[in-house]
C-alpha cells in the first residue's frame, strides 16, 4: 500500500513548523535511548537503490536525480512527449512546426502556496494564461500542480483548497510524547481526506489525457533513506489506469508536502534484487525549493537532435518572499536553531532560482519570476490561517489579472553580474 498512515520509526525529533515555509524543520536531533519505533519493512540497501522500482507498478515513472540512467530517461520521456504531441496536432489539422510552449515551476511555501493559487486564477481572468508543456512542483507547489496542470477549468477547486482550509483540515496535532514514540507531532490523514475529495479518478483520467497529447507533470520527494530527490511523473502515473494509481497519486501529493518531523513520512513499497523493500518519502524541500528539470539534462542539444525546436518560455513562482523576515531571536538553543535553519532555506531558495535562470539561459528558454512582494504584511496568526491565505490568495490574483510584472532575472542578478 502507499498509505500516507504507514508510519516508521522515531529517530529524532524536527522542530514545529515555521511559520513562512512549507518546510522547515528544526534540525536540533535529540538522541534518545529508550526510543520506541513505530514498525517499518527494510530500506533499500545501498547496492540495490539504482534498481528499485515501485512495488506493483509499471517502471519509468520516476526519476532518480543525479542518476545518469534515470536523467537519460526523462530526456527519452521528452522525446517520446514531442512524438506524442505531433500525433495529436496532426489528428487537429495541423502539420507545421511545433508551436511556441510554456513551463511553469510551482515552489514551496506552506500556506502562502495561496499566493500562486491567487496568481493562477488572476492570470485565468487577464485572458493571456497558457497551456502549460510541463508544470513541476514540490511540497505546497505539488499540491497546485495538477490543478494547474489540467487549466482554468480547475481554478475553482484550486481556490477552494486554498481559501477554504484551515489547519484542521490538515492535520490533527498529536500527543506531545509523539516527539518520542511516533514517526512526527501531526497526522496528515484530514489533508488526505481532503485530496480524496478534490483529486478523484476523473481529474486522474484528465490527466492522462493531457498525457496523451505530450503534457508533463512533475513532483519532487525526498528519500531519507538515500538522501536522494526523484522526480515522479505524475502524467504517466494517471496514464498507467493501474487499480492503485488514484492512491499512489495521493501519497506522492502528500510526501512532497510532509514536513520531517512535523507531519509523517510516507512509505513507499518497493521490489529491489528479488526483495520487498520501504522507502521512506518526504517533503521534496528538504532537497529543493523548486526545480525544471535536471540541470544534467541538456534539453536545447535534445531539441535540436530531434528536430524539436521552439519558442519556449518558463515561469516560476516562489510561493514566498524574496526578502528574509526579520525577528528578534531568543537567546535559547531552539530559537537559535531554529532561526539558523530558516535561513539556510531561505537562501536554498534563491540558490534554485539562480540554478533554474542559468540553465534556462543555456537551454534558450524565457525566464520570469513571480514572488510575494515585501509590502505584503497580513496578519499571520497560525500555520493554515484561512484569513490570512484569503488575503495571500487575493493578493496574487489582482497582480495577475492587471498583468503581472514578471521579473526577468533572480534578486540582484542584474547588479551582481554587471
Amino acid at each position: 500500500m502507499y498509505g500516507g498512515e504507514s508510519v516508521s520509526q522515531c529517530n529524532s525529533l524536527p522542530a514545529p513548523i515555521r511559520r513562512a515555509a512549507w518546510w522547515v524543520p528544526l534540525v536540533s536531533v535529540f538522541v534518545l535511548s529508550a526510543c520506541s519505533a513505530v514498525a517499518r519493512h527494510d530500506a533499500v540497501p545501498a547496492a540495490l537503490e539504482r534498481e528499485a522500482r515501485v512495488a506493483d507498478m509499471p517502471a519509468n515513472i520516476r526519476a532518480r536525480v543525479g542518476s545518469p540512467k534515470d536523467e537519460a530517461a526523462l530526456a527519452g520521456e521528452f522525446v517520446q512527449s514531442w512524438k506524442r504531441e505531433r500525433a495529436y496536432l496532426a489528428s487537429q489539422g495541423y502539420s507545421g512546426p511545433l508551436p511556441a510552449t510554456s513551463f511553469l515551476a510551482l515552489s514551496g511555501g506552506g500556506d502562502q502556496g495561496a499566493f500562486g493559487a491567487g496568481v493562477l486564477n488572476g492570470w485565468t481572468a487577464a485572458g493571456t494564461r497558457p497551456q502549460f508543456k510541463l508544470v513541476t512542483g514540490i511540497s505546497t507547489g505539488a499540491l497546485i500542480a495538477p490543478f494547474a496542470f489540467l487549466g482554468p477549468a480547475y481554478d475553482g477547486k484550486l481556490k477552494a483548497l486554498y481559501t477554504n482550509t484551515s489547519a484542521k483540515d490538515i492535520l490533527t496535532t498529536r500527543w506531545y510524547l509523539a516527539v518520542m514514540t511516533n514517526d512526527a507531532m501531526a497526522d496528515t490523514l484530514p489533508l488526505r481526506n481532503v485530496l480524496r475529495k478534490h483529486v478523484d479518478q476523473a481529474l486522474l483520467d484528465a490527466i492522462a489525457a493531457e498525457y496523451a497529447k505530450g503534457r508533463e507533470l512533475w513532483i519532487a520527494t525526498t528519500n531519507l533513506d538515500s538522501r536522494v530527490r526523484y522526480i515522479w511523473n505524475m502524467t504517466r502515473i494517471a496514464a498507467t489506469r493501474h487499480p492503485r494509481a488514484l492512491d499512489l497519486f495521493h501519497s506522492l501529493m502528500i510526501a512532497s508536502a510532509a514536513i520531517p518531523g512535523a507531519f509523517p513520512p510516507v512509505m513507499i513499497d518497493v521490489d529491489a534484487g528479488g526483495r520487498r523493500y520501504q522507502e521512506m518519502h518526504v517533503d521534496g524541500g528538504a532537497m529543493a525549493q523548486v526545480f525544471v528539470y535536471p540541470t544534467g539534462l541538456d534539453f536545447e542539444a535534445l531539441a535540436v537532435e530531434n528536430n524539436s525546436e521552439r519558442q519556449r518560455t518558463l515561469y516560476v513562482i516562489r510561493n514566498s518572499r524574496l526578502d528574509p523576515d526579520w525577528a528578534q531571536v531568543e537567546r535559547r538553543t531552539l530559537s537559535i536553531a531554529g532561526s539558523a535553519i530558516s535561513s539556510l532555506i531561505h537562501t536554498q531558495g534563491l540558490g534554485d532560482l539562480y540554478r533554474i535562470f542559468l540553465t534556462a539561459q543555456r537551454d534558450g528558454l524565457d525566464f520570469n519570476l513571480a514572488y510575494i512582494p515585501s509590502h505584503f504584511n497580513a496578519p499571520h496568526k497560525e500555520e493554515f490561517d484561512t484569513e490570512y491565505m484569503r488575503a495571500l490568495f487575493a493578493l496574487g490574483y489582482d497582480m495577475a489579472a492587471g498583468g503581472y510584472p514578471w521579473e526577468k532575472v533572480p534578486p540582484d542578478y542584474a547588479s551582481h553580474s554587471r
